[in-house]
């Protein structure tokens, strides 16, 4: 049999000297445990506040405040690379009213901590976050659907390619709106998969995929699983990377110092797969105006927290 150096569907093959004669690049981390070019995904029961955490991280890509923020704990993004990159949020189910007032007070709050670097100007920040946020609110608006009767690729995942040119991060939320194939079956959620896939590697960005939990998964106790989303496991299987948003249990909350009565105003931050590096320790996020996440420290610790010894939560005026 001939050697086939080229096939039409599978390209061209590795050339393994080039590989072993040249030292690997270093893998090129959006969020912590998310490459670009890769597919993850954001996975948590109604209501829990996984958009408003989508447009917390939005803001801070966008601003290139990733290392002033400690959304995903005391070093969310230690050790990567951050200045001002262009981020595109698709929110399917929130109205431009609700998207308007989150970011206000997303802004406010970032305002009140004084998370701004000293060489960063208020004016630049807004500047940054105007140049590089484009969020697509289509509640009201047309169904898109991604897929194909064939399960091919549809006009709107070729726009959804082109939106995203340049972005160093995409976030669909939810997945439900983009769709009309069945969550239960593999075969339509593994082409939905390909082709945020598709978009990430013609792009070059991180895609997040938000999606609801299973009733089971809240009900039996296994909503900090990868094993937690809805429908078929195609959406598990296909991720490289997923972080659960869940309600605090009692163990959490005590761990905390925080009063059982406010379990509504927390969430838990879980990493609960992650291919390409270790799994990171959860964190209780906080509700505090607006609705916005901020972390909140182990009782152990809570005195000296790294936060407070860096003063990232001075009073900033404006």
């Amino acid at each position: 049999m001939a050697d086939v150096k080229f096939a039409p569907v599978f390209g061209h093959p590795l050339n393994i000297a080039h590989l072993l004669s040249n030292p690997p690049p270093t893998l090129d981390f959006v969020l912590p445990g998310l490459t670009s070019g890769s597919v993850g995904t954001l996975i948590g029961p109604g209501g829990v506040g996984k958009t408003m955490l989508e447009l917390q991280v939005a803001v801070l890509l966008a601003t290139g405040l990733g290392h002033c923020d400690p959304l995903f704990g005391p070093a969310t993004f230690d050790g990567l690379p951050m200045s001002p990159k262009k981020v595109v949020l698709v929110a399917a189910e929130e109205p431009i009213n609700v998207l308007w007032q989150r970011l206000h007070a997303i802004v406010q709050s970032l305002n009140q901590r004084d998370v701004l670097p000293d060489d960063m100007s208020w004016q630049e920040f807004l500047q940054h976050l105007e140049q590089n946020l484009l969020l697509y609110p289509l509640a009201g608006a047309q169904r898109v659907n991604l897929l194909t009767p064939d399960l091919a690729p549809s006009e709107a995942a070729q726009e959804l390619a082109a939106l995203s040119r340049g972005a160093r991060l995409l976030i669909v939320d939810p997945l439900r709106q983009l769709h009309l194939g069945d969550e239960n079956h593999s075969a339509p959620m593994s082409a939905l998969m390909s082709v945020f896939k598709q978009v990430a590697q013609q792009s070059g960005a991180a895609v997040l995929v938000a999606h609801h939990s299973s009733r089971a998964a809240g009900v039996q106790g296994y909503g900090d699983t990868a094993d937690a989303g809805r429908g078929s496991t195609a959406l598990k299987d296909d991720a490289r990377w997923q972080i659960n948003l869940v309600p605090p249990t009692r163990e959490v909350l005590d761990a905390h110092g925080v009063p059982a009565n406010q379990a509504s105003a927390h969430a838990v931050l879980v990493d609960a797969k992650n291919n390409y590096g270790p799994k990171r320790a959860s964190v209780l996020l906080r509700r505090t105006a607006g609705g916005v996440f901020v972390p909140v420290q182990p009782v152990a610790i809570a005195g000296v927290s790294a936060n407070k010894k860096s003063g990232l939560f001075k009073k900033r005026g404006v």
